[in-house]
């Protein structure tokens, strides 16, 4: 449950590519670009998904909350909200992968990295964004 605006579309779309790429080489798949897409395309709706069902971004604010006025807390909110995405994604790649037979498996040995992974591109994403907003904010008051 968020925002729905181009900027968030994207940032979806760079999550997807980047989490889809990265368990695909992380788990020795053979890079084909059918599969690529396909699985691109189902880690986008899937977070698109999980945006519509849950509150994800309260659910990281109501977490953090003991940081609330501190400049830390986007960062533990953004790993929070991170941790939910990328948990469920790539559960939901495994499964793809797998047809449910041996998914855990799959799932837990590439899980660590892809949680890494998927935080620093949050937090670069949302940094972008931010930056990107102060700038739009600053041409508008010239």
């Amino acid at each position: 449950m968020c925002s729905w605006e181009r900027w968030t579309i994207l940032q979806d779309l760079a999550l997807a590519i980047v989490i889809n790429t990265s368990a695909m080489l992380l788990s020795g798949v053979e890079f084909q670009p059918a599969s690529w897409y396909s699985g691109t395309c189902a880690a986008f709706c899937t977070n698109v998904i999980l945006q519509l069902i849950l509150p994800v971004p309260i659910i990281g604010y109501a977490v953090t909350k003991k940081f609330a006025n501190q400049s830390c807390q986007f960062i533990f909110s953004v790993f929070i909200e991170n941790l939910i995405f990328v948990t469920l994604i790539s559960l939901t790649m495994a499964y793809i992968q797998t047809s449910g037979e041996g998914m855990l498996q799959v799932w837990f040995s590439t899980y660590i990295q892809l949680v890494l992974i998927g935080y620093i591109t949050s937090l670069v994403l949302f940094l972008w964004g931010s930056q990107r907003k102060r700038m739009s904010e600053d041409i508008q008051h010239i």
